[in-house]
């Protein structure tokens, strides 16, 4: 068969998974993600996060703090509605007024259907007057976010020395992740904070949400005049009607109390120390998606210990939502006092699930094909490939692929003057691509890596239909469009499976890749040849020559020293 010039295929840059851990499940929340992830931004210098973006963020959280020592004092009033037309009917209507004196002498009434509430603060006297059994926390947080859009900024500027920096536009992006766990599973909370080359734009974290526009200067500070957020349903704008200098103290109202209402943000772990045994009927079946794993969601504890709210959610399967809020409000915790008061807590609830397919649904097979996806014993992979280079000569490459653990493993191939290497160390992950080939590389690593895990798929484009392979009985599973003949467009993603659920062929990226010649390796069954054609033309062979496993391996082939990879960026780790 005619082997082809790699350097002709089409080549399409894949995209990253971002935040996976197998064996440490770890997700971004859906609205975050759509914050977080942009098209095409690139990753700052590494300096970027460090000192100068710490110091970056904590000048323009001091610049557009109000309620903060050196403010001119204020009287500042916002009303509250959805930001669209077709929420108006859910009720997030309010008011939100603050006299402001000093950090120590200020007061603030916050109003909407179902709570209002007067906070008056003298010095060392902190008064209340509520109406209403639960403070909303959509309420809550934007009027916070109205005089401060980041909150706990020592905090938040901890997370900031870590975080992923991208150049956006006119700013840069920063995100974080803040886990929650019930002890022993854990899933990714993302936080995120945006800023332009005037200040901060977006800024969101368990908590805590403000989204700004409409910047106006007040004695040196700056004010949005919009703020918009959500928790747990429709997007609110906070719309500032009144921004002067404060006049005066309006009278005492009456009727205060030193019983404060008063909401805290809580580690997960801390929170269950106080949950009641509880008694669970079981999860409900699935018909699409994972049938084990885990979901999280942000919640809103009243102060008798009752789920009252939600906020974000995330899950391995969304299928299982309702079931999820249904169980998180059977919960019951002793309440939670701080000062010698119960009060409300917010936090999240991480619940791993397992269920079943209900009768007559048809199963994916298993996709535990490469030794690194089945997570079995440590080992080295070795395999020799040959194709055209960019220059048209046939070469032999080399690959090997060195895998410890899910935190410790190094794959490299060599090609002519090209070299590409991806490795992970413990929390660290890296990147090597150097000479004419790495394209061709890039392609043959993702060649390689384990195809998505079947058991995870649960989008409802996901399509499975039976078919053959060279005239044996197959699975085929695709998501993309298929032409009226029922062959996959370039752009679908397809893999093939036989009756006994091996993986005999893929389709992606408008190639198409055979695997053969399977041999037994710790109990699974290995293709040593894999094939990749371009419109059935022989593109790559490859041929594994060794895998056995891993004797004593130096640990310092893991570190990239000078290639560090701000991202997981590979399906090997998920």
């Amino acid at each position: 068969m005619e082997c082809l010039f790699f350097s002709s295929l089409q080549v399409v840059s894949f995209p990253f998974n971002v935040g996976l851990g197998r064996g440490k499940v770890h997700s971004m929340s859906s609205r975050r993600a759509i914050v977080t992830f942009v098209t095409g931004c690139l990753l700052l210098p590494s300096l970027l996060a460090g000192q100068d973006v710490v110091a970056r963020v904590k000048r323009y959280a001091e610049l557009y703090t109000l309620d903060q020592p050196g403010t001119h004092a204020f009287h500042l009033k916002a009303e509250l509605a959805p930001s669209f037309d077709r929420d108006k009917a859910s009720g997030r209507t309010g008011e939100i007024e603050i006299w402001w004196a000093s950090p120590t002498r200020w007061r603030r009434e916050v109003r909407c259907a179902s709570f209002y509430q007067i906070e008056i603060v003298d010095g060392s006297r902190d008064w209340q007057k509520n109406e209403g059994a639960v403070f909303p926390e959509w309420l809550r947080e934007m009027a916070v976010a109205v005089v401060q859009p980041i909150p706990d900024l020592d905090a938040t500027l901890a997370h900031v020395k870590t975080a992923a920096v991208r150049n956006e536009g006119r700013g840069i992006n920063i995100s974080w992740d803040e886990p929650g766990t019930d002890g022993s599973v854990s899933k990714g909370n993302g936080a995120v904070i945006e800023l332009d080359n005037d200040g901060p734009l977006f800024a969101m974290s368990l908590g805590a949400v403000a989204s700004l526009h409409e910047v106006v200067d007040f004695h040196g500070r700056q004010v949005a005049r919009k703020v918009s957020g959500e928790f747990g349903g429709p997007e609110v704008t906070a719309r500032v009607t009144i921004l002067e200098d404060l006049k005066e103290m309006p009278a005492d109202p009456g009727g205060l109390s030193d019983a404060i209402l008063k909401t805290v943000v809580m580690k997960e772990l801390e929170v269950r120390r106080n949950l009641q045994p509880e008694q669970f009927g079981g999860w409900p079946p699935l018909p699409i998606g994972p049938i084990e794993g885990v979901m999280l969601l942000e919640a809103l504890i009243d102060r008798t210990g009752k789920v009252v709210d939600f906020g974000s959610y995330l899950s391995d399967n969304p299928g299982l939502r309702a079931a999820a809020e249904d169980r998180a409000r059977a919960m019951r915790f002793e309440p939670l006092v701080r000062d010698g008061m119960p009060v409300q807590v917010l936090t999240t609830i991480t619940l791993p699930f397992k269920t079943t397919r209900p009768p007559g649904v048809e199963l994916f097979p298993p996709s535990k094909q490469i030794p690194a996806a089945a997570g079995v014993s440590p080992y080295v992979l070795k395999a020799e490939f040959t194709t055209r280079g960019s220059g048209g000569e046939v070469i032999k490459g080399t690959y090997t692929d060195t895998w410890l653990s899910d935190t410790q493993w190094r794959r490299e191939a060599e090609f002519g003057k090209s070299r590409l290497v991806r490795s992970r160390n413990g929390g660290k992950t890296y990147l090597l691509s150097e000479g004419p080939d790495a394209g061709l590389l890039r392609i043959l690593l993702k060649t390689l890596e384990p195809i998505p895990d079947t058991t995870s798929w649960f989008e409802l484009e996901w399509l499975v239909v039976h078919d053959s392979v060279d005239g044996v009985p197959a699975l085929r599973v695709s998501r993309g469009p298929v032409n009226p003949e029922g062959v996959l467009e370039p752009q679908t993603q397809g893999y093939w499976f036989d009756e006994s659920g091996t993986l005999i062929k893929t389709h992606e990226q408008g190639l198409d890749t055979r695997l053969t010649n399977r041999g037994d390796f710790a109990g699974l069954q290995v293709a040593r040849r894999i094939e990749m054609f371009n419109h059935d033309k022989l593109a790559l062979r490859l041929d594994i020559t060794d895998l056995s496993a891993a004797g004593t391996v130096d640990p310092a082939i893991f570190t990239l020293k000078g290639h560090e990879w701000v991202h997981q960026f590979t399906p090997e780790v998920r």
